[in-house]
């Protein structure tokens, strides 16, 4: 779905669509078709957003077969479906759940690569920026210095190719790293001194609404030092009714919100709503609990974005 805030940026919400991942091209279009396109109808929009989390041997196969990237790219369209943003979580043989290679390896640097270069193509004609979540490092245990320099260079050279493909692509794709205890990055303010000192502008956070609201970060502080660090706001993820269990979600939406619109990255938001945890109450039930909750968390988050000002969109 598209929002439009009143100074007129767009605001992208998406969902997750690792909650039903596919580990070839086939199954991906197919979940796409099951789920969804029926949530998109269900919400009554033209156009949905999805958050791809694309396995990396379906990475490999698009990048080195056009065909089947523009076969992908058509799909989505057919299906009123767009992709603006990309989970980039996962490794080599590992599922969407696992963080895979750290940036120590460089199968972690090809498969970031991948990603923005097939982000790059997807985007639609009319949006420019692309986002695309990464783990925070890698795990603090057992991380010597050496490491560390081996994945700042890996960083460096990330950097310098998201400006090369932006060169050739006219499309800025950026790179989020998303904060976690027990990881090298486990704060925003690491994440900006570390990250976003290598390139505030192709490389930045990825902001968790959950890891906000639970309290493992202070979040007005949190965003005060992104701002004032120059740094960007890549992504919004984990966005999620937490009504009833943790309070403050809608605050925490509406704080983060006005963070991204106001850094020196904007030209477009991007929130991705949260699904893995619908996955199991609605398992055995069939597709249609899954895209009903789907659609009711979107729903929500839609609602909030509206009473917040904002305005749908074509």
């Amino acid at each position: 779905m598209r929002l439009s805030h009143e100074d007129g940026t767009l605001v992208h919400v998406s969902y997750n669509a690792g909650v039903h991942p596919a580990e070839d091209l086939e199954n991906l279009i197919a979940h796409l078709t099951r789920y969804a396109v029926p949530v998109r109808r269900r919400l009554g929009v033209d156009r949905l957003g999805i958050g791809l989390w694309l396995a990396p041997a379906v990475a490999d196969h698009l990048t080195a077969d056009r065909i089947e990237l523009v076969r992908l790219r058509r799909s989505l369209e057919e299906r009123g479906l767009e992709v603006v943003s990309l989970n980039g979580t996962g490794g080599r043989g590992m599922g969407q759940d696992s963080p895979g290679p750290d940036w120590a390896k460089p199968e972690r640097y090809r498969y970031t690569m991948a990603l923005a270069k097939i982000l790059a193509f997807l985007l639609p004609e009319d949006v420019r920026f692309g986002s695309i979540s990464t783990i925070p490092i890698g795990w603090r245990r057992d991380w010597p210095a050496d490491l560390h320099a081996i994945a700042s260079r890996r960083l460096d050279r990330l950097s310098r190719e998201l400006r090369g493909l932006h060169s050739v692509t006219g499309k800025t794709i950026r790179v989020g790293f998303q904060p976690w205890p027990g990881c090298v990055l486990e704060t925003t303010e690491q994440v900006v001194r570390r990250v976003c000192g290598i390139d505030s502008e192709y490389l930045g956070v990825c902001l968790d609404a959950c890891h906000l609201t639970c309290g493992v970060e202070e979040p007005g502080a949190a965003l005060r030092g992104v701002a004032d660090a120059g740094a960007t706001v890549v992504k919004l993820g984990h966005v999620h009714n937490h009504t009833g269990e943790v309070p403050g979600t809608e605050s925490i939406l509406e704080n983060t919100l006005a963070a991204i619109l106001a850094g020196p990255g904007s030209g477009g938001a991007h929130i991705e709503v949260e699904a893995h945890g619908l996955a199991a109450p609605a398992k055995g039930k069939g597709p249609a609990a899954l895209v009903a909750a789907l659609a009711d968390e979107l729903d929500w988050t839609r609602r909030n974005l509206t009473a917040f000002g904002l305005k749908l969109a074509a």
